[in-house]
């Protein structure tokens, strides 16, 4: 998931000490932050250092050697695999994506690589769970049963599919698999051992643990991959494993031209498309470009509702900042903002735990309120029956149940127990591996005196997370 932000950056080339920015940090520690920092400048290093928890069960504390999910920032990484391969001449951006799938229907044929790569496609955001395993070739099946959002080349939407058809693009045109392709021509090559899904072979113990909302969530080992990664509604878009110095160590490769041509990375981060009307940021081959007085950066962020990381850098100003975050409470973004401040030679302004720890706007959000009131005026067997059309028609980001659980929240608030059966229904169909959307169903059903559902629904819950999931003690109460 990326979210748009307005950024507004003024970099100077000035010195700045580590001190600031861990004086900053270490507040930021006190009141729940948890994550891996690095900023560099110039050339130096300023800051690697970890804040926080890894795994607060286990008392491990972050380092600078954490290994976390660049969850969206991942796109870039795909993007530079095409440009890689135009590189090679084994590919252009203008191929058409019926070179590729000659099955493509009418309507997809002549979707391009550069609308791909820059959103433009007209396809979906998601088509279902990051965690669900699906191979390439349903992948695909499923991409071309979809419609079109919008003809290609007309509007930007942001879109997970897009990525994860480049990936399958890459490993047609390669001949090899996506991780391996990235390991072999652009990780290795940069110098980065500490990226991939799991060519690296983590150590779990070496992974930050993502909270949601204060539950343990676990690390992106814990959930289901098939044998040779994630499935594709996740591979290629998202998910990929890194550290603050990998991270690093990738700019550094980006602006030196060290795995990709400077005619090849001037293209990837260049800016192609608006984001919004108002032209406040666009959109290149993976990367976010924006412009200010002071000069012109890229960025991106990422995130699945639970962890969190930000990336942002200037080749012609030299600095980069790299930021995770594995609790969705506490935003990567924004602690990089105010990491920002301080590399212009600003204040940072302080981040109190009110702010730090501010909840996600999913309860209030136009798209909460308008399911909400779909599933009240028609009730939950029309959203049941019609989940898909009602969702998109809200402008739900099927990337992020965070949406379903604040629907939810207010369902039950006013005791709509049927309603929200309904709602954690569909929330459990679409996230299958998300143990609140069992829980909650699970907690429906019970107060509608169903306990035998209940019981099946925290048995189904706890069989996804064994430990440290309420559902045990939901069992024990029934």
């Amino acid at each position: 998931m990326k979210i748009v932000l307005p950024l507004v950056f003024f970099i100077h080339s000035f010195a700045v000490t580590a001190q600031k920015f861990n004086e900053f940090l270490q507040q930021c520690e006190a009141n729940g932050f948890r994550g891996s920092v690095l900023v560099a400048s110039k050339g130096k290093v300023l800051l690697e250092q970890g804040y926080g928890l890894a795994d607060a069960e286990a008392n491990r504390k972050e380092t600078a050697n954490t290994v976390f999910c660049i969850g969206s920032i991942t796109k870039q990484f795909t993007a530079a695999g095409v440009m890689k391969l135009a590189d090679e001449n084994k590919l252009r951006v203008t191929d058409k994506l019926s070179k590729f799938f000659p099955e493509s229907p009418a309507a997809m044929k002549d979707i391009t690589v550069h609308q791909l790569l820059t959103h433009t496609a007209g396809l979906a955001p998601a088509l279902g769970d990051d965690y669900d395993l699906v191979n390439a070739s349903d992948f695909m099946k499923l991409v071309f049963s979809q419609p079109l959002q919008s003809t290609p080349g007309a509007q930007y939407h942001y879109s997970n599919v897009g990525y994860s058809i480049l990936g399958i693009i890459i490993e047609k045109v390669s001949g090899m698999g996506y991780e391996q392709y990235l390991h072999t021509k652009l990780f290795q090559p940069a110098g980065m051992l500490r990226t991939g899904y799991l060519i690296p072979k983590f150590d779990k113990k070496e992974l930050a643990v993502g909270y949601r909302d204060g539950i343990r969530w676990g690390t992106a080992l814990d959930h289901a991959w098939m044998a040779d990664g994630p499935g594709w509604h996740l591979r290629a878009n998202g998910g990929i494993l890194s550290t603050a110095g990998d991270m690093h160590t990738w700019y550094v490769a980006l602006r030196n031209n060290k795995v990709l041509s400077k005619a090849a990375t001037e293209q990837l981060l260049a800016r192609q498309v608006a984001e919004d009307p108002q032209g406040t940021s666009y959109y290149g081959y993976g990367w976010v470009w924006q412009k200010t007085d002071n000069g012109e950066f890229n960025w991106h962020n990422g995130g699945n509702g639970v962890y969190n990381a930000f990336m942002g850098f200037s080749l012609k100003d030299d600095w980069c900042l790299m930021v995770s975050s594995n609790t969705n409470k506490i935003i990567s973004d924004k602690i990089a903002t105010q990491l920002l401040k301080i590399l212009n030679g600003g204040e940072a302004a302080p981040l109190p735990q009110s702010i730090i720890r501010s909840e996600p706007p999913f309860m209030t959000s136009p798209v909460t309120l308008a399911i909400f009131q779909q599933i009240v005026n028609k009730g939950g067997e029309y959203f049941e029956s019609n989940y898909d059309e009602v969702l998109r028609q809200a402008g739900f980001d099927f990337e992020d149940d965070m949406i379903l659980f604040g629907v939810g929240e207010k369902l039950k608030a006013e005791m709509r127990w049927e309603n929200a059966r309904s709602l954690y229904t569909v929330y459990s169909k679409l996230f299958p591996n998300i143990v609140v959307a069992w829980n909650q169903l699970g907690r429906c059903y019970k107060q509608l005196g169903n306990n035998t559902k209940a019981r099946e629904c925290f048995e189904k819950s706890l069989s996804i997370r064994p430990v440290n999931n309420p559902a045990k003690q939901l069992l024990e109460e029934l």
